[in-house]
């Protein structure tokens, strides 16, 4: 009897955590298919593909665990690569000023592994996000050619663009401060 009520209660904490996580769609997706490739990297011999996905579904726990509501929607997977993205440039740099180049082919065949992981998951490139950006800062700048960098943000509704244009609201609020800065001096013109 206490077995199972042991038992019960096991089986209550996992579908509770289940349930923790069933919200969190893309995690899930992406979690999955990684799963997958990793069968098929591991039925393969793929050693290069099978620890690369290794590392990607540990940084995306960790991500997860990191996270306040211990969800991680579609941008915060996209940031995650983009850290291990940069993380691999970073190392073959080294490894390169250190001339080692059986590194830097393996750290480049990992990089090249994360990127067509990154390309799967539906966020706006990096191009389409700066043209979308040039295109609201050239609006607002014809309403108001004295706008200020906080008057763009009090203008742009927060709710709906980054669901319209695929992208983070720090991604966009990145991409508005460099263009703002870079183009500031013919503004105040």
């Amino acid at each position: 009897m206490l077995g199972r009520t042991l038992l019960n209660t096991t089986r209550k904490s996992v579908i509770i955590r289940f349930n923790s996580t069933a919200t969190n769609e893309a995690y899930n997706v992406v979690l999955n298919g990684l799963k997958k490739d990793l069968k098929q990297a591991l039925l393969s011999k793929n050693e290069v593909k099978k620890t690369t996905i290794r590392n990607m579904m540990a940084s995306l726990k960790n991500k997860s665990i990191d996270s306040k509501t211990h969800t991680l929607d579609t941008f915060g997977i996209y940031a995650t690569y983009e850290k291990m993205i940069n993380q691999r440039k970073d190392s073959i740099t080294e490894y390169l000023n250190n001339k080692r180049e059986d590194l830097v082919e393996k750290e480049q065949k990992e990089l090249d592994i994360i990127k067509e992981y990154q390309k799967l998951l539906p966020v706006i490139s990096k191009e389409e996000l700066k043209s979308n950006v040039k295109k609201l800062l050239e609006s607002l700048k014809q309403e108001d050619s004295t706008i200020e960098l906080k008057g763009i943000f009090s203008k742009v509704d927060w709710k709906s663009l980054p669901d319209e244009w695929k992208a983070s609201k720090n991604m966009i609020k990145s991409s508005i401060v460099e263009q703002y800065n870079a183009h500031y001096a013919t503004w105040k013109k």
